[in-house]
């Protein structure tokens, strides 16, 4: 995920400089949205996700017009990592002795935690559903 301070600014350059494939385009406001942002704060967005050269971005920008960001979330925010068995891995992190964020929870049908690496960047633990593996996947279908 990377932050961005003007999602159309942003879009001009993943889409039209790095050729990105736009997957998705929604906003977000809410309580699972809070988490995924490591508080609850009352966060409102912009997430554009999508496909650059076979890897997967999401692009974020906080805040609305009417409604400016509560804090500043710009550059890279997290690494995220696809696992099919959510609630096993959560299990195996705890028991490897690095304490979750928060539990499991689910954004639009997604269920993902975070944790911290050892320099305090967010990792994030997904379970697309079905038989999904990546965004690209859940958005436009298994091959």
């Amino acid at each position: 995920m990377v932050g961005v301070t003007d999602m159309d600014r942003a879009l001009e350059f993943y889409r039209g400089l790095l050729g990105m494939d736009v997957l998705f385009d929604q906003t977000m406001a809410g309580e699972p949205f809070d988490h995924a942002l490591g508080g609850g704060d009352g966060n409102q967005g912009r997430v554009v996700g999508g496909v650059i050269g076979g890897v997967t971005i999401e692009l974020l920008s906080l805040g609305t017009a009417s409604r400016p960001a509560k804090r500043s979330f710009i550059g890279n925010q997290n690494i995220s990592l696809s696992v099919t068995d959510l609630d096993l891995t959560y299990r195996q992190v705890q028991a490897a002795g690095f304490p979750p964020d928060q539990a499991p929870f689910d954004i639009a049908g997604v269920r993902m935690f975070f944790v911290r690496d050892p320099d305090g960047t967010p990792v994030e633990f997904i379970e697309f559903p079905g038989t999904a593996r990546t965004s690209e996947e859940l958005h436009r279908g298994v091959p």
